[in-house]
């Protein structure tokens, strides 16, 4: 005998499900049918609890916070020069060039200086 979770797959079927429940009809069987399907498996990255993310590279995680201030995002030579920057400058060194940048206070170090490099308001050393 050949069984639902042998010809559809679990999306397919949901599908089907929903459409025979819309056309008025008892799509019990096919529920049951579904329920006898194995759940799909949760992707999660090894090590990670519910709800941590993978931790980002220096790069990728610039490009997440700041990388639209740049017209091509964080790339290396931006990169480097962010480097060098959190490297030469204190937290509140920064936070005091942006608050004097009219910017925003807010973020670490190399976001501060993300912001700087970008507005033109950065002074080096």
């Amino acid at each position: 005998m050949t069984r639902a979770k042998d010809i559809v797959t679990r999306e397919e079927l949901i599908e089907i499900i929903k459409a025979t429940e819309d056309a008025g009809r008892d799509a019990s069987e096919l529920k049951a049918a579904l329920a006898s399907m194995p759940q799909p498996a949760q992707s999660r990255k090894a090590g990670l609890r519910p709800g941590e993310e993978e931790e980002l590279t220096t790069a990728a995680y610039l490009n997440k916070k700041v990388g639209d201030l740049f017209p091509n995002g964080v790339t290396d030579d931006v990169l480097a020069q962010l480097i060098k920057i959190d490297l030469q400058y204190s937290l509140t060194e920064l936070r005091v060039m942006c608050k004097d940048g009219g910017l925003s206070t807010g973020g670490d170090k190399k976001v501060l200086a993300a912001k700087l490099l970008a507005n033109g308001n950065l002074k080096t050393k």
